[in-house]
Formats: C-alpha cells, sequence, structure tokens
C-alpha cells in the first residue's frame, strides 16, 4: 500500500499548479533576502547570513520541505559582491541538492543608479529513493537516476538610491539531462523578475523614536510602508506574487502577499540591531486547495557596514593648443612650485592645494552653475603655457571667493584646534569608522560633491560621506584609524596658509 501512496504523491507533486509552474524552490520571504533568486544581489552592506525552512502543505506524508542557507556581502572599498548558497529540496522520492558561489560586480551609473552583474556556478545533487517501492513499471520513474552535475545561474540588478530596485535572473542555466531530457533547451526556459520600492531604514527610525519632524524638512521621508512583487516564469507556468510590508517601528513589521494560486499569505518579522527573524503561514484561502504550509527565517548580519567604491567619472578635457596634452596628469612638485612663482601674493612658494569651504555654495543661479561646468585644469609637465595659468588663478580665485561665509557646521571652539567624536548612523553613505582631517561641511550633498571634485582636479586624494547625527555632508582630504596620525596629518595641511582651517572628526561605533 504504502508504495502506491508514493507513487500518487509523485503524480500530485508533478500536477500541483504551485511546483508546475516553476523548476525552482518557492520562498515566502524572497523579498528579506533577494540573493536567493539573483546572484547579482550579492554585495550586501554587511556579512549577512540567512537560514530559511518552509514545510509545504502540512499534514501530508512526504509533502515538499525545503532548507536553505545564504551568505552573502559586499568586499569593502570595492565594487565586487561574494556569495554562497546550499539548499535542499525534498518532494515525495525526490532529493535535490545545490551547492553554489556567486559573485557580483556594480557599476556605477551616476549619482543615483548603479547597476549590479551577478554569476553563480555550483553541482546539483538529484537523488530518488525507491528503496520503498518495487516492481517499477512507470517509464517516467526509470528514466529519473541519482545524478551529479553542474549547476549555474546570471542575474541583473538596477539599485536607485530613491530606494526602487529592479532585477532580472536566469536561475537555470545548464541542461539536466535526467530531468528535462525529452524538451529542448533554453536559457529563457525559467526567468525570475523582481521589483520593489523603499524608503525605510530601522536605524533612522529607532534615532527619531518620539521626536517630531519639521514639515520643511529636506531629507527624505523614512516611510514605514514598503512594497514588492516577484514574477516567476518557466516553460510549464508562471506565478505573479506581490508583498506589502509594513514597519510599525524598528523592530516589528507585518507583511501581506498575494500569490497566484496560493491566496493570502501572512507574514511577521522581529528585529534586532544585527539579528532578525520572520515567519510566514500560508493559509490556503484563496487557493485551489486548502493546504497550510509554514515558513522560517533568520537573517544575521556581522562586522561593520561596507563601502561601495563610487568614483565620480573622468572629466573630458578640450585641449585648444596644437600641443598634445595627456589627460589626467598630476601635477609634478617642480611644476607646482614654477608655477606658484608666478601666482601673485599672498600665495608662497608651497603647495598649490584649495582652501577650505566654510559655507555651502548658496548660489543655485544658472550663471553660476555655469561656472562650475568649466572644464577641469590639468597642469602639464611640458605645456605650461600662460592659458593654463590663467586658468588655474581664476579657479582659486573662485574658491577663495565662496570661503567667506558662515559655516555649515559652526562650532565655538577655533577651528584649527577642534576635533569632535561622534556616533556612526546609518545612512548609505555614512562616514566610516575613522578619524578625518575635514575639509568642508555642507547642508547639500551636491556642493559636498562639487567640491570633493574640484579638490581632486587639483591633485588630492578627495571623498565625502554623510554623519546622521548632524545631518551634514563632510568633505575629507585625509583618514586615519590613529587619532596621532591624524592629527600629524592635519598639522602638515595647517602649514599652508589656505589649508589652516582643517580639522578632525572622529567616528565611533
Amino acid at each position: 500500500m504504502r508504495r502506491y501512496l508514493f507513487l500518487l504523491l509523485i503524480i500530485s507533486i508533478v500536477s500541483s499548479p504551485d511546483l508546475s509552474a516553476q523548476n525552482y524552490s518557492l520562498y515566502n520571504g524572497y523579498f528579506l533576502n533577494p540573493f536567493v533568486y539573483n546572484p547579482a544581489a550579492a554585495a550586501t552592506e554587511r556579512l549577512q547570513i540567512v537560514t530559511d525552512y518552509r514545510r509545504q502543505w502540512v499534514g501530508i506524508s512526504g509533502s515538499p520541505t525545503i532548507s536553505t542557507l545564504t551568505l552573502s556581502t559586499l568586499v569593502d572599498k570595492t565594487r565586487a559582491g561574494l556569495g554562497f548558497k546550499v539548499s535542499s529540496f525534498t518532494r515525495g522520492l525526490l532529493n535535490s541538492t545545490e551547492v553554489s558561489f556567486s559573485y557580483a560586480y556594480g557599476v556605477p551609473l551616476d549619482k543615483t543608479n548603479k547597476l549590479f552583474f551577478g554569476l553563480s556556478g555550483g553541482l546539483l545533487s538529484n537523488a530518488l529513493d525507491l528503496n520503498d517501492i518495487t516492481d517499477i513499471s512507470d517509464p517516467a520513474l526509470k528514466t529519473v537516476s541519482n545524478s551529479l552535475v553542474p549547476s549555474g545561474s546570471f542575474g541583473i540588478m538596477l539599485k536607485n538610491s530613491s530606494g526602487f530596485n529592479f532585477g532580472i535572473s536566469l536561475p537555470k542555466l545548464i541542461r539536466q539531462e535526467n530531468l528535462n531530457s525529452n524538451f529542448s533547451f533554453s536559457y529563457a526556459d525559467n526567468i525570475i523578475v523582481m521589483a520593489s520600492f523603499s524608503n525605510w531604514n530601522p536605524q533612522e527610525a529607532g534615532k527619531n523614536k518620539g521626536k517630531t519632524h519639521k514639515r520643511n524638512s529636506k531629507k527624505a521621508p523614512n516611510a514605514p510602508l514598503e512594497l514588492f512583487s516577484i514574477y516567476r516564469y518557466s516553460i510549464y507556468g508562471s506565478l505573479v506574487e506581490a508583498t506589502a510590508k509594513y514597519n510599525f517601528n524598528s523592530s516589528v513589521w507585518l507583511s501581506a502577499t498575494y500569490r497566484q494560486n496560493a491566496g493570502l499569505i501572512p507574514g511577521l518579522g522581529i528585529v534586532t540591531k544585527d539579528v532578525s527573524f520572520g515567519y510566514f503561514y500560508e493559509l490556503g484561502i484563496g487557493a485551489d486547495l486548502p493546504l497550510k504550509t509554514h515558513e522560517v527565517l533568520l537573517t544575521i548580519q556581522l562586522g561593520k557596514h561596507k563601502k561601495f567604491r563610487d568614483i565620480p567619472p573622468p572629466v573630458i578635457v578640450k585641449k585648444t593648443t596644437s600641443t598634445p596634452v595627456k589627460a589626467a596628469i598630476q601635477p609634478t612638485k617642480p611644476v607646482v612650485k614654477a608655477l606658484e612663482k608666478k601666482l601673485p601674493e599672498p600665495v608662497k612658494k608651497e603647495e598649490i592645494v584649495a582652501p577650505v569651504i566654510a559655507a555651502p555654495l548658496k548660489v543655485d543661479s544658472s550663471a553660476h552653475r555655469a561656472r562650475f561646468k568649466r572644464k577641469e585644469i590639468i597642469i602639464n609637465a611640458v605645456d605650461s603655457s600662460a592659458e593654463h595659468l590663467e586658468e588655474r588663478k581664476q579657479l582659486v580665485a573662485h574658491i577663495e571667493e565662496h570661503a567667506a561665509g558662515a559655516h555649515d557646521d559652526p562650532h565655538e571652539q577655533p577651528v584649527n584646534q577642534r576635533h569632535d567624536f561622534v556616533q556612526k548612523g546609518g545612512h548609505k553613505e555614512e562616514l566610516e569608522v575613522t578619524t578625518f582631517v575635514i575639509a568642508g561641511a555642507f547642508k547639500s550633498r551636491e556642493n559636498a560633491d562639487h567640491y570633493t571634485t574640484t579638490l581632486k582636479g587639483l591633485g588630492y586624494t578627495a571623498d565625502f560621506g554623510y554623519l546622521s547625527v548632524r545631518g551634514l555632508w563632510y568633505v575629507f582630504i585625509a583618514e586615519n584609524p590613529q587619532i596621532e596620525t591624524a592629527r600629524e596629518e592635519r598639522n602638515k595641511l595647517q602649514k599652508n596658509k589656505i589649508f589652516k582651517d582643517v580639522w578632525l572628526l572622529t567616528v565611533q561605533e
């Protein structure tokens, strides 16, 4: 009798709308761990470990179960992400176990968009347990045997700073001879499309608990409602589902998902700083069969937030003279000294550097913006013509012109002796934990970005980041985890008159 029950179970699995519509596992918590479907999502901000267990059709012997473990992380200060996944999918007599490694790489398209590409490869083991079945006569069962085959997947993901994400993945790049030998194979046999919109930041929610926001605040709202959708296409059929997730605070959320052929699926989440727990229960209401399904998901985040290396695209310089000019040549010390002799007072025989801008660039007129679009000045060791000297003097004069206003980060302590200690926040572009030599502070990201580009054009290694506790963007020209070393760098820079107001900022966990 038992053998007939197993055969009946196999038939029901193959004919089930949920499973015939796809060649891959279903996850109710797909929106909490998009890496489970798309290798391009491997570049997570922290080292993330996710375990997922799904028990389908509770009460039926031999019903499908899925167990998954994933690890993913962005490699700090690079554009690469690494991932690992192991999963076990058991349905009736058939068990599929897959182990794969993933690599993702992100390309900044502009200031607000990044495009990630991901590729995974591994091994897939298919095992059919026929120990309890005798006298097998079904040809379909005879063609399925134990196997170990390579597996692979590919994906792309677009991330926008406004909170919109969009991804497409091909979860099956290699044909499985034992399971689909009777069908022609195409990479497009299985396609997964995911889209989401979220402006939720739990760190900001915790920090602002009990506070009221100003109506005229320029800061983006921390919206508690997040929206997700996923479309799974297969040559056997397709599935569509949409999810709304509401965050009551930084610790508790509820979700509601509607999946085609499955009905309504509620979810509950408990979140702490490093650990979160999610639970989903398929009621079977509105589905073809009122079958119950449980799924639990545990997420652990380790280490500090990783920083994506986002370098602005190079500025194209047009040369008007006949002398060939090499782009992006940094000035050498002999050339700089020669230029300093020709510059008017009070510039002395020191490095030609940009002064600290103590105020934001407040002028927003079209004439002012046009001045910012002037070509980047490049010092050529061969060509030190009067044209280049005049352009450089105009740039220095332009910077000094905007250095006399009120500082966006006022402080009673003398600026050149200032050393602040602050706590790191949870902003996407938050300053890392270290000590910075600060050259300017701005309320506008655009002004901070422009000033950073100006310093880089003068040959300095500059960058900027956000500080949540102040609500400002800080431009820095040096950083070091050792405070004494950072202080020495500050003192060295302050010897130059136009760089006399740089100061120290230490960011702590």
